[in-house]
């Protein structure tokens, strides 16, 4: 498979050369670190816990969380594009990533499969921008991936401390699909470009889950008894 490697103060990335004009990929052939607030944030806030990881792309986050996580706490990461995830499981080799199980499939609020948009109308490949929709019969951008509900893929007995979802408007299905784990472990929520305050408290209002704000366009849901405190910019 093609690709790169590219190094941060994390560690080793499996890039896309082709996707160098990829906000991601970009920062991390640079030798930066994307998303650093966003990092920093979830390292900060783990604690004994797993985290949930979903649009994992190359891997770009994987090194930064997987490096600081509890003795025995996991990474469940999830990339649907296959091409995506390949890059993404020669990052896990890379770094000799031992706490990350990394799933091929779209999380949503159902298992079974879905049409994912991999590439644009004229073939360029989206690469992380891949989103999951209704597909267009014959369309060549479109393929068929798995999709797996949260709460079927992450044991019950896995106390989960952070859900982080970069999935490119498919938060609210993914969100759907983790109920059993927001009511077991009312873990912390990163959404991506979802300030849905709102629907979050329709949906679980039992659980008190506020809008905390937001870091880089990631929009931070907790709980009270999580003692978030960081000075977040909304």
């Amino acid at each position: 498979m093609d690709g790169v490697i590219a190094k941060n103060v994390y560690g080793k990335y499996h890039v896309p050369g082709d996707l160098s004009h990829r906000p991601a990929v970009k920062r991390v052939l640079s030798g930066k670190v994307y998303e650093p607030e966003t990092i920093a944030f979830m390292r900060a806030h783990a604690g004994e816990g797993d985290i949930v990881h979903a649009g994992t792309f190359f891997g770009d986050f994987l090194p930064g969380l997987s490096k600081n996580m509890a003795d025995g706490a996991r990474i469940w990461a999830f990339e649907p594009n296959p091409r995506s995830y390949q890059h993404a499981r020669e990052t896990i080799k890379l770094n000799g990533l031992m706490n990350v199980t990394l799933t091929h499939a779209a999380v949503s609020e159902a298992s079974g499969t879905v049409q994912l948009r991999t590439h644009s109308s004229g073939g360029e490949a989206l690469g992380g921008l891949s989103h999951v929709r209704s597909g267009i019969e014959g369309d060549p951008g479109f393929v068929s991936v798995d999709s797996i509900r949260l709460d079927d893929a992450v044991p019950d007995d896995r106390h989960v401390s952070i859900i982080q979802l970069d999935v490119e408007g498919h938060e609210l299905s993914a969100v759907l699909g983790a109920g059993a784990i927001l009511h077991r472990c009312k873990p912390i929520l990163i959404l991506e470009a979802f300030e849905r305050k709102h629907w979050i408290r329709r949906q679980f209002g039992s659980l008190g889950y506020e809008h905390l704000g937001a870091i880089h366009s990631n929009h931070i849901y907790a709980v009270p008894e999580a003692a978030v405190d960081l000075d977040l910019h909304s």
